[in-house]
């Protein structure tokens, strides 16, 4: 198999966001079978592996199934050292695409210990940390994620001061660091910042926002964007990637069945049994099914069903029941 590059990689992409707590394999999985093209982990501490090297939620958050390929780790932090040991272990004991650093991230506590968004204020460290990422990982595919604006610096300026470190995609989440996830993201800036990039030949993927087909389509054709990233229109809604897909083809949209919703619910539980046994797996299961069955019909008294199942089978005898699909 050919090594994976943001180059050779077939544009423009669809894929699913790096979401805490959320993209994990079981779900990433769901969404490369629906059409996403690229998978990325959730966003791994890299000061955690730092300090105690042999740590397991570290790693329960890196490991993939081989089927995710093109799969690429992404790190926060904000010590280079940190980056260099956490990129060594990670890419020794997981051998992923690639590498992304987290520059966007508005979570309080992320960005009070002066990681994510808050590296907007340190151009200098960033780029060491990039710098320092590439090189440890051996020279793999290296990206970035940001956002439009932190307090009062822009994705342009922050892409200006770290002009000449060794990334090689950007993904821009197109809301500021104020804004978080609401509010309308800044089209306008993805724009302009495809225009610095292009020159340079790095990618740019967007994000934010994007919580239709049609949507999806429009801001690429509008900012000469290379791929969409989606994180929340795909919370039980994997057949986004599926729609996103169909409307660049300018096909029609294909219908979501309710039988199709419950395959597919069924799918990504069966999924998360088998990769996260079965108690931990129908508990982390249950946020899902929430949304996967979100607006439909009694909804109240199946969430209340679904939030507190045990296993497959209960699972399976809720969603199979006549009273569900009335």
């Amino acid at each position: 198999m050919k090594a994976f590059s943001w180059n050779n990689i077939p544009k423009p992409l669809v894929c699913l966001a790096p979401m805490s707590g959320v993209s994990d394999s079981p779900m990433r999985l769901m969404a490369k079978k629906l059409g996403s093209d690229l998978e990325f982990s959730e966003f791994i501490s890299a000061a955690s592996l730092f300090y105690k090297e042999e740590n397991e939620k570290s790693f329960n958050l890196a490991r993939f199934e081989e089927t995710e390929r093109p799969y690429i780790i992404q790190l926060f932090g904000n010590v280079p050292e940190h980056f260099e040991v956490a990129t060594k272990i990670l890419n020794e004991r997981f051998n992923p695409d690639g590498f992304d650093i987290n520059f966007g991230c508005p979570a309080r506590s992320v960005v009070h210990s002066g990681a994510g968004s808050a590296l907007f204020l340190e151009p200098e460290k960033a780029k060491e940390i990039i710098e320092t990422v590439k090189r440890a990982s051996n020279g793999k595919p290296t990206s970035i994620k940001i956002r439009a604006a932190f307090k009062n610096v822009s994705a342009l300026e922050f892409i200006e001061k770290i002009k000449g470190a060794p990334f090689e995609n950007v993904t821009l989440h197109m809301r500021t660091y104020e804004q978080l996830h609401t509010g309308e993201p800044n089209w306008e800036i993805a724009k302009q910042l495809k225009e610095k990039l292009k020159p340079l030949g790095i990618p740019l993927i967007i994000n934010g926002g994007l919580n239709t087909a049609e949507k999806a389509k429009a801001a690429l054709e509008y900012t000469k964007a290379d791929g969409v990233m989606i994180a929340q229109a795909s919370l039980g809604n994997p057949f986004i990637f599926r729609e996103i897909k169909a409307v660049l083809r300018n096909e029609k949209i294909p219908e979501v069945t309710l039988e199709e919703r419950i395959q597919t619910a069924l799918e990504h539980a069966r999924l998360m049994v088998s990769i996260k046994g079965e108690k931990y797996g129908i508990t982390e299961m249950r946020k899902h099914l929430a949304w996967y069955f979100k607006g439909m019909p009694n909804v109240s008294e199946l969430r209340a069903k679904l939030v507190k199942i045990g296993s497959i089978s209960e699972l399976e005898e809720i969603l199979r029941s006549e009273t569900f699909k009335v």
